[in-house]
């Protein structure tokens, strides 16, 4: 008899130990955006000129995820001139080859060329940016980067509900 508890109480803990493991890989998504960098005719103090812009805005699309998400943006560079994109703050573990400056840690993506950055954002939260990382280019290419908190984990300010873009 006191056997059979032994082996309940041992089976019950490895199960609540498995999904303490398996959880918040299972509440995780992936997130895609894809990004069209382009030259865009924009009007600024009675002139128009053409800037180059990502999906034809101004600063940029904003990115919002929960910690833990997994990312993937794909940049489509339909612009006359190389262009690479760094995630500013993001820790990037095991793939800084594909952030920061053209030539140094990545290949520019070329006119007409497209690259996918995929990366997780595990362990942090808050409000970071994303611009580019090629010459002048990061003046006008640029956008927010928000990182909720983990579902299921209380927020500084429970009143306001964010809710993810819908796919």
């Amino acid at each position: 008899m006191a056997r059979s508890g032994l082996v309940k109480l041992c089976c019950t803990s490895a199960l609540l130990l498995l999904c303490c493991f398996l959880l918040p890989g299972a509440l995780a998504e992936e997130r895609f955006y894809e990004f069209i960098v382009q030259e865009t005719l924009v009007k600024r103090l009675c002139k128009s000129q053409k800037i180059v812009t990502v999906n034809g805005q101004f600063p940029g699309p904003t990115i919002e995820v929960y910690s833990g998400d997994t990312l993937a943006i794909k940049a489509v560079n339909l612009a006359q001139y190389n262009v690479t994109l760094h995630w500013h703050g993001l820790r990037q573990l095991r793939n800084g080859w594909a952030d920061g400056p053209e030539f140094v840690t990545q290949c520019p993506i070329s006119p007409g060329g497209s690259y996918t950055y995929r990366f997780t954002t595990q362990g942090q939260e808050g409000t970071l940016w994303w611009h580019a990382h090629s010459s002048w280019l990061r003046a006008t290419v640029h956008g927010a980067l928000v990182i909720h908190p983990r579902r299921g984990l209380p927020t500084l300010s429970p009143s306001h509900k964010w809710r993810p873009p819908s796919s």
